[in-house]
């Protein structure tokens, strides 16, 4: 086991609630403080801790980050309360929060049905909360009166105690609701995969394959151990040399590459690319849960490219003034640097000029030759500076093609003037057809 897991593994058996700091980490495991940070930091991504402003990193329980709707069950678990009364209505989903930090005539005008009133141990608040039809959530880990519990059981209106702050409480339901928001744009893996895959095991026979192959018709099948372990994949490709009673351990393709269920499906594209593969395995942790392939991918990025909530990308906004059209081995666009594009200094960010030309190139390979591609190198020879609403045109050529491989040359031009150069490679995967 890697030192990094080692440590993943001690945090997951802390205690919740637990208090952890880079150099008490690094103290009690006899580690580098930078180990322990890299190790908080990977943790705080698998959600088994998170830093909490004025508190700091604590040891809290495992939960699925992606959640589609945030109900108060959910915001239970993020501000990790009791649930003291109303849990009929746990299920509901959370729209607004507002404090109740005034008189109760003035808190009351501001209650719509369906609300959460943040609120300290002021009883009276919270009875009127309730009864105008919002949710409570009592800070500071106060109790309250049993006629409020059974107020909030009869209205099954969520009635929740946290041991947090109020301004503690606020951040961590904000940044809930923005995380809810973002996960309501992106597609990860797990919204498209196959679960329950069939699988083959190392001790099988290239036999078993051929059978599985007649069953199913598919040529590529992941391989698990005993203890369900993903440990490599076979393919046609493996087994059009071997005999039927080799076995399928000797001839697999070990340590393949593979994503997790969290994965992101932009970056699930950009890896079957970069390996050039069809099929990808699905983990959790290291255990074998499904499959995806180019083609779910594909369809599924091409369904959310339609979706009216999905917001433009940048690339999308600073192309958006130019006009395209099509040259002999590539395309030319020609516009006005967009005023978004200007640095600190007043003139046009060279981070920018190379987005600009890094997606000319890759534009002229996906229009003229029907690819996807992935950027593989981009060397820029020189760029000038240059102000913002300037007139240029972006040359975009192809210069070498090959099955899985293009060079191209880019250039920027502004009044008769090179004003950038670029050489740049990608890596190419034929596209697949919509239906």
């Amino acid at each position: 086991m890697k030192k990094n897991e080692i440590v993943l593994e001690y945090i997951k058996n802390l205690p919740e609630g637990t208090k952890i700091s880079v150099r008490g980490l690094a103290q009690a495991l006899h580690i580098s403080e930078g180990t322990a940070y890299k190790a908080i930091k990977d943790a705080e991504n698998l959600m088994l801790v998170t830093t909490i402003p004025r508190v700091g990193t604590i040891r809290r329980k495992q939960k699925d980050p992606f959640f589609d709707r945030l109900t108060y069950e959910v915001i239970t678990d993020v501000v990790e309360g009791t649930v003291l009364g109303g849990h009929g209505g746990m299920r509901m989903e959370l729209h607004k929060f507002l404090i109740g930090a005034m008189t109760i005539d003035e808190m009351v005008k501001y209650i719509s049905p369906g609300d959460l009133v943040i609120l300290g141990n002021r009883e009276d608040a919270q009875e009127a909360a309730l009864k105008a039809g919002a949710a409570v959530m009592i800070t500071g880990g106060f109790d309250t009166l049993p006629h409020i519990k059974e107020l909030a059981d009869k209205l099954s209106l969520p009635l929740i105690s946290t041991s947090y702050d109020t301004f503690t409480v606020a951040t961590l339901i904000n940044k809930a609701i923005n995380e809810s928001m973002t996960r309501k744009k992106i597609l990860y893996v797990s919204d498209v995969m196959t679960y329950n895959p069939i699988y083959m095991t190392p001790q099988q026979t290239v036999k078993d394959w051929k059978r599985l192959y007649t069953e199913t018709k598919h040529t590529r099948y992941p391989v698990v151990d005993s203890k369900g372990i993903l440990v490599g994949m076979v393919t046609s490709r493996d087994i059009a040399t071997a005999s039927d009673d080799d076995r399928i351990g000797s001839i697999m393709t070990p340590n393949p590459v593979f994503v997790t269920d969290t994965t992101t499906l932009s970056y699930a594209a950009h890896l079957m690319i970069w390996w050039n593969v069809e099929i990808l395995p699905v983990t959790r942790g290291k255990e074998l849960i499904g499959l995806i392939s180019r083609e779910d991918v594909i369809k599924a990025l091409h369904y959310t490219t339609k979706q009216p909530q999905i917001s433009e990308a940048i690339q999308d906004t600073i192309f958006k003034d130019f006009d395209m059209e099509k040259i002999e081995n590539g395309v030319k666009f020609k516009g006005k640097i967009p005023s978004m594009m200007i640095n600190q200094f007043g003139t046009v960010s060279s981070s920018a000029l190379m987005m600009l030309m890094c997606e000319s190139g890759i534009f002229a390979i996906t229009q003229n030759k029907r690819y996807d591609a992935v950027l593989d190198n981009f060397s820029v020879y020189f760029i000038k500076p240059m102000r913002t609403e300037e007139l240029i045109e972006v040359f975009a050529k192809i210069i070498e093609v090959s099955n899985n491989f293009s060079k191209l040359e880019i250039q920027i031009i502004h009044e008769k003037e090179e004003i950038a150069k670029a050489l740049m490679s990608v890596r190419l995967s034929k596209r697949i057809k919509m239906v």
